[in-house]
């Protein structure tokens, strides 16, 4: 996450300014069945691979959490290491129980390693022991392995190794994740210590002359990597990989890639059918958020660049004309595949205000399989208010879309993080608390609805009764998604003066009665460009019963109308109050929607 008190004034926005480019809504839905709730704040899900079809959540506050096969959250924590973490902020904080993952072979070797933040002393110029810092107090990031007890339910707390340790200058920007790759090495991510501008516009610079994510002499800013089952080398807990970029030359040796501003979340795509790549949700400052596919040796740019444009740490609300494209070594700043600008900022792609990294979807939904699941904190800094995306890293396009939520409703939450199955399916972690204080953590795993097919009908003024004569077209489009969920969307061109949009029940030259209402604008709303007049999801609380055609009111009843070649969607203009252009459902299509 980001620092608060940079965000307070830039990322405080209602919604996107005149000019921008919403995140559009995709064409898949979902919905949320709780896993877990009363929760503090729970910021991940994983498994440990070993048959016993167990979720662990890791709690910033300090726990791990089990939900057993059979759905119970276990009241004893697997760990509980709060013991060993800083006071955290009772306003906003990033230290904390912050990363776990499981070893390829825990089912026979029981091995667990977590990432965390320790207090520490520091020093007297160190910008953590400001009394008058956002959040004083300076600490250290901590890898570290545990074993699990003869109780397959408890971590020994007692068997902790600690395998890294790097001190932070401030609080924040501390990473978090931790996660075995497909080559079988250990992967964990640092931010480049906090504050802001990568410290280079305080006096003196905090993080160095150059920042701490283009120093490649500081594992700060940095994707780390180490093998946790060779013999350790040096005076290390753990071996090198040996093909590590700096490994025998300048730089840390534990380096993988760099450029990185606060890798919050990453994951590697290797479920069933997946890539093994390795993405990385790097959260951006004032004005752009980011997504790299991260490869070895990678600079990522910050804080030369943030997103795909140039970054300037003394005038970061500010857009560069230019900026160098290498890095010291004249190795090329490598741009994310897919970013997205902050409330306020008149370009690209418009979302929230801190990504949240996620995973790429390899479960059983044919219709969101492939395609990188994530989303944003929230819309506002202090307000619950995140977002659910979803990317496609294969088509090259970094278009984002949002995913469809069930009854059309806002995530009014913050998210906090993803997690995921063994199966390849995914959880979403949230809390209505900014802080890791409180019980209104949860944990849902995400249901994909339905297929990934529309039924679609033309729009036209010659299919009205009577027949209009218009310039006017479009296309309905409706997708039955569940027995109680059903999906529309009508896209218009050269129509005017709008004023509401029905789903009648009626055949082919045949007027029937309203169903549902779609869309309404009694005073006529101009569209003269081809655009979307209308989408969202219908719940039967939205339909009319009609019992004098023998319509019950239910989804079920509407698919089966439909079915039968007897449903329209009709578009009603201050010209023509009766219908300017109808889109009756054909059959032939119909045939596609679920049931």
């Amino acid at each position: 996450m980001r620092l608060a008190s940079t965000c307070l004034v830039a990322c405080l926005s209602a919604g996107p300014a005149a000019g921008q480019d919403p995140i559009a809504r995709g064409n898949v839905a979902v919905a949320f069945e709780t896993v877990a709730k009363g929760l503090t704040a729970p910021l991940g899900v994983t498994h440990a691979n070993d048959g016993s079809g167990r979720l662990f959540i890791w709690e910033q506050s300090g726990q791990i959490r089990i939900v057993n096969k059979d759905g119970a959250l276990l009241p004893t924590p697997f760990l509980d290491i709060s013991s060993k973490l800083p006071d955290l902020g009772s306003f906003f904080d990033e230290r904390g129980l912050l990363g776990l993952a499981f070893h390829p072979n825990y089912r026979n070797n029981g091995r667990l390693f977590v990432r965390y933040s320790t207090p520490r002393k520091g020093d007297p110029d160190e910008p953590c022991s400001d009394p008058k810092g956002f959040l004083p107090g300076c600490h250290s990031e901590v890898l570290a392995e545990y074993q699990v007890s003869t109780n397959p339910n408890r971590a020994e707390l007692d068997s902790e190794r600690i395998l890294f340790i790097a001190e932070e200058p401030q609080f924040n920007h501390d990473g978090g994740t931790v996660a075995f790759g497909p080559d079988g090495y250990l992967y964990f991510a640092l931010g480049d210590g906090g504050g802001a501008n990568d410290g280079l516009a305080d006096v003196p610079p905090s993080h160095g002359p150059i920042g701490n994510a283009q120093n490649i002499e500081t594992p700060l800013g940095a994707m780390l990597r180490i093998d946790v089952d060779g013999p350790p080398q040096d005076a290390l807990e753990y071996a090198i990989p040996p093909d590590n970029p700096f490994v025998g030359g300048l730089g840390l040796d534990e380096i993988y890639a760099y450029g990185l501003r606060n890798p919050y979340k990453f994951s590697f795509d290797d479920g069933v059918g997946g890539t093994g790549a390795l993405l990385v949700a790097d959260v951006g400052q004032n004005l752009f958020e980011e997504i790299s596919l991260v490869e070895l040796g990678g600079n990522y740019g910050w804080p030369v660049r943030e997103g795909l444009e140039c970054f300037d740490p003394f005038a970061p609300d500010v857009r560069p004309g230019a900026c160098v494209n290498t890095g010291m070594f004249g190795e090329p700043l490598i741009d994310p595949i897919a970013a997205y600008a902050h409330p306020g900022v008149s370009t690209g792609q418009v979302g929230g205000i801190t990504v949240v990294g996620g995973f790429v979807y390899r479960g059983r939904s044919s219709s969101l399989f492939g395609r990188y699941v994530f989303g944003d904190f929230a819309q506002e800094f202090t307000l619950p208010s995140g977002e659910l995306y979803v990317l496609d890293p294969a088509a090259g396009t970094g278009e984002i879309r949002k995913l469809l939520l069930a009854r059309d409703l806002p995530f009014d939450r913050f998210l906090k993080g993803f997690g995921e199955g063994p199966k390849g399916e995914l959880y979403v972690c949230s809390s209505t608390a900014l802080a890791p204080f409180g019980r209104t953590g949860v944990v849902e795993r995400l249901v994909v609805l339905g297929g990934n097919k529309f039924a679609s009908g033309p729009m036209l003024g010659s299919t009205q009764v009577p027949p209009i004569n218009t310039a006017a077209t479009g296309l309905s489009r409706v997708r039955s998604l569940s027995p109680t969920l059903l999906d529309f969307r009508v896209d218009v061109s050269n129509i005017f003066g709008v004023t509401a949009a029905h789903i009648h029940l009626g055949g082919l030259g045949v007027n029937g009665p309203i169903v549902a209402e779609i869309y309404t604008n009694p005073a006529g709303a101009d569209f003269p460009f081809r655009r979307t007049l209308t989408a969202g999801l219908l719940t039967e609380a939205d339909l009319l019963a009609r019992p004098e055609v023998g319509f019950d009111g239910t989804l079920d009843d509407l698919v089966a109308w439909m079915r039968a070649g007897a449903a329209y969607i009709n578009i009603h203009t201050l010209a023509h109050p009766a219908g300017e252009i109808r889109g009756q459902i054909p059959v032939s299509t119909v045939e596609d929607l679920p049931r």
